[in-house]
């Protein structure tokens, strides 16, 4: 036999879920500016750097002994510093992969390992730090 709930049997899941909706909404919200701070780098990049723009397979050559120095003052190994030239150009995981010839879970990984070797949390801040020295410097391609 099937019997009905109890009136407001529900009232604590509905207001749980709706705390996790609103949640799920500021994390959204908190993405999105993510985002947006992750794009206005790239832009700053390309306008300081405009030869970054174009073919993503020359961007380590193009970006010169600054970003080279950089890479091996961080003790970043060629992979890892092919990808973080890579995304420096705001290339996604996927392209960074197809450009690279691996595994978009293996540039996981690399940026992963990366960030550790930055010091940094994620991708925006691996672009910010990674463009702040790069800007600080006189040497800047």
């Amino acid at each position: 036999m099937h019997t009905s709930p109890e009136p407001g049997a529900h009232d604590g899941n509905d207001a749980q879920e709706g705390e996790i909706l609103a949640l799920l909404l500021s994390l959204i919200d908190a993405l999105a500016a993510l985002e947006r701070s992750h794009e206005r780098l790239v832009r700053e990049l390309r306008y300081l750097h405009p030869t970054v723009e174009g073919d993503d397979h020359a961007v380590d050559e193009r970006v010169g002994a600054g970003f080279t120095d950089w890479c091996r003052a961080s003790g970043l190994t060629e992979r890892e510093s092919q990808t973080l030239a890579a995304l420096l150009t705001g290339a996604t995981n996927r392209k960074m992969g197809r450009d690279l010839g691996v595994t978009e879970r293996t540039v996981k990984n690399t940026l992963r390992s990366v960030y550790v070797k930055l010091g940094v949390s994620g991708r925006s801040e691996a672009i910010s730090k990674t463009m702040a020295h790069l800007v600080g410097r006189r040497g800047y391609p």
